[in-house]
C-alpha cells in the first residue's frame, strides 16, 4: 500500500469518515484529484467494509472535451464494476437564470443530484477529492472577501454528509501516485486559465506568494486552518455556554433569548449567539453576514416591546417584553370569510368556527366560545384577519380601544396578532377571538335571540366534520 493510500485509510479513522456497511458516493470528475481518491478507495474496499458508488456531473458547456470525460468515467467504472449516476446540465445557463457565478451554479447543480443519490441509496456520504492544494485556495478566497475565525478554518475533513479522505494530502503526492502507477485522468484546460477568481489565486496569486514571501505557503496555510479548528472549538464551547445561559425556549422555527442576559455578554460572545441562532432558523450559513449581526445587536440593545426587523431569507427578529425572538416570517394571508348557521373552516390558521343560533343565555366561562345578542348584529356576520386602526369596545367599557393597543396591553405577542381571527358584522368587530368580546353585543334582560359562536382547533382529516 502506498504512502498516499495509508494517509486515505489513517484520516478515514481518525476522523471517523466511513461507517461500516455504509454507501459511499464519490464524486468522479475525472480529473487528477478524484482519479486518484477513486483508486485509492478502491484499494481499501478490499479492507474496509462499505459500498462504493460514483456521480459524475457533464456540465455540458466544455463541448466534446465534456463529453471525452464523461465517456473516460464510464469506462473507468465499468473496469471495476463501480455504479455510476450520470448528470448532464449546463451551469452556465443556470448562473444565467439565477444570477449567480458558474461556480456557484455548478456547486448547487453537483451537490443537488449529490443529495438526490443519497436520498435513493439511504445510508450514504458523499466523498469528495479536496486537497491540501484547495485547501489553501479557499482559505486565501475567504480572506480576500473578509471572514472570521469560522471561514479561516478552512474546509473540515467530515462536514454532515460530505467527508475530504484527501484533505491534508498536496497535489504533487496525488500526481507522483497516477504517474508512478500509470493511471490515466482527464485535464480540464479551463482550470489553467485565469478566468475565474478562484482561477486566479490557484494560478497567479499562491505562485507569486510561494516566489516571493514563502515558498512553504500552502503548507503554512493548512496548519493556519488546523490551528484555527482547535481555537474555534473553545470560542464555540464558551458560545454555547453562555446561549443556554440566555436561552428561553428553542424549537425549528423559534429562538427565544433572554435580552437582559444576552446583552451583558462581551460583544464577540453577542455575536457568535445571534450569528448561530440566525443560521438554526435558517437551516444553513448562506448570506449571514456581519451587517446581519451588527444590525440585530443594535436592535436588541434598544429593547424597544413591539418592534421588529427583517434578517432576510424568511428570518425576522422581534422584541417583546425583555426578551429577543428570531423566527421564521410566517406573515398570513389577509381573508374574510362570512359566518352562516354551521361551520366554516379557516384554512389561513387550520381553525373552524361554529355558529349555533339556537344558543342558550348562559354566559360561557371558556375562552373559546361566547354568546353574543343575534338582534344587534348588523348585517353580515363574518371572520377576518386584523387590520389597520381597527377598534371595538371592550366587554365592561365606555370607549373605544385600538385592537393593536388592546394586544400591547394583554402582552400578546407580535408574531401571534395576524394568527387572531376577529369575529365581526358589517359595523363593528364583535369578539377578539379567545379574548374579549364587544360590550354591545352583550346578552342581557332583554336578550330574546343567541348566537353562540365557537372557535375549535382543526386536526389532520377532520375539516369536514364536527
Amino acid at each position: 500500500m502506498s504512502n498516499i493510500v495509508k494517509k486515505i485509510e489513517e484520516n478515514i479513522k481518525e476522523y471517523n469518515l466511513i461507517k461500516e456497511g455504509q454507501n459511499v458516493l464519490i464524486g468522479l470528475s475525472g480529473g487528477p484529484d478524484s482519479v486518484m481518491l477513486f483508486h485509492g478507495l478502491i484499494e481499501l474496499n478490499k479492507k474496509l467494509d462499505f459500498n462504493f458508488y460514483a456521480a459524475h456531473i457533464n456540465h455540458l458547456y466544455r463541448g466534446e472535451d465534456a463529453d471525452k470525460d464523461e465517456e473516460f468515467v464510464r469506462q473507468l467504472c465499468e473496469k471495476f464494476n463501480i455504479k455510476l449516476y450520470v448528470k448532464r446540465q449546463n451551469a452556465s445557463i443556470l448562473a444565467k437564470e439565477k444570477k449567480i457565478t458558474e461556480e456557484e451554479a455548478g456547486r448547487e447543480i453537483r451537490y443537488g443530484f449529490f443529495n438526490k443519490i443519497l436520498k435513493e441509496l439511504g445510508n450514504g456520504i458523499i466523498s469528495t477529492a479536496h486537497n491540501k492544494n484547495d485547501q489553501a485556495e479557499t482559505l486565501l478566497q475567504r480572506i480576500i472577501r473578509g471572514t472570521g475565525v469560522e471561514g479561516l478554518m478552512g474546509m473540515n475533513y467530515k462536514d454532515k454528509d460530505i467527508i475530504r479522505p484527501l484533505l491534508n494530502v498536496n497535489k504533487k503526492e496525488i500526481i507522483n501516485y497516477l504517474k508512478i502507477n500509470n493511471l490515466d485522468y482527464c485535464i480540464d484546460k479551463t482550470n489553467m486559465q485565469a478566468i475565474y477568481g478562484r482561477n486566479k489565486i490557484r494560478l497567479e496569486l499562491i505562485p507569486y506568494i510561494e516566489k516571493k514571501f514563502n515558498k512553504n505557503f500552502q503548507d503554512t496555510l493548512f496548519r493556519m486552518s488546523e490551528n484555527m479548528k482547535d481555537d474555534y472549538k473553545i470560542i464555540n464551547q464558551e458560545s454555547e455556554k453562555k446561549f443556554l445561559q440566555c436561552l428561553i425556549s428553542k424549537d425549528k422555527a423559534k429562538i427565544t433569548l433572554d435580552i437582559d442576559s444576552l446583552k451583558n455578554y462581551p460583544k464577540g460572545i453577542r455575536n457568535r449567539i445571534l450569528r448561530n441562532s440566525i443560521e438554526d432558523i435558517k437551516g444553513n450559513k448562506v448570506d449571514v453576514e456581519r451587517k446581519h449581526i451588527d444590525y440585530l445587536d443594535g436592535f436588541m440593545l434598544k429593547k424597544e416591546t413591539g418592534k421588529s426587523i427583517d434578517l432576510g431569507d424568511k428570518v425576522v427578529g422581534e422584541i417583546s417584553y425583555g426578551k429577543l425572538i428570531i423566527r421564521n416570517k410566517d406573515k398570513i394571508k389577509d381573508y374574510v370569510y362570512n359566518l352562516e348557521k354551521g361551520f366554516v373552516f379557516i384554512e389561513e390558521i387550520n381553525k373552524k368556527i361554529i355558529i349555533n343560533h339556537d344558543g342558550n343565555n348562559k354566559i360561557s366561562k371558556n375562552n373559546n366560545s361566547i354568546s353574543i345578542d343575534s338582534d344587534k348584529v348588523k348585517g353580515q356576520l363574518k371572520v377576518r384577519n386584523r387590520k389597520n386602526g381597527d377598534k371595538f369596545q371592550p366587554l365592561g367599557m365606555k370607549g373605544n380601544k385600538k385592537v393593536k393597543d388592546y394586544f400591547i396591553d394583554k402582552k400578546i405577542p407580535v408574531r401571534l396578532r395576524d394568527k387572531i381571527p376577529l369575529i365581526c358584522d358589517d359595523e363593528n368587530i364583535i369578539w377578539i377571538v379567545g379574548y374579549r368580546m364587544n360590550h354591545n353585543y352583550r346578552i342581557t334582560d332583554k336578550t330574546q335571540n343567541i348566537i353562540k359562536i365557537k372557535i375549535m382547533e382543526v386536526e389532520d382529516g377532520f375539516r369536514e366534520s364536527y
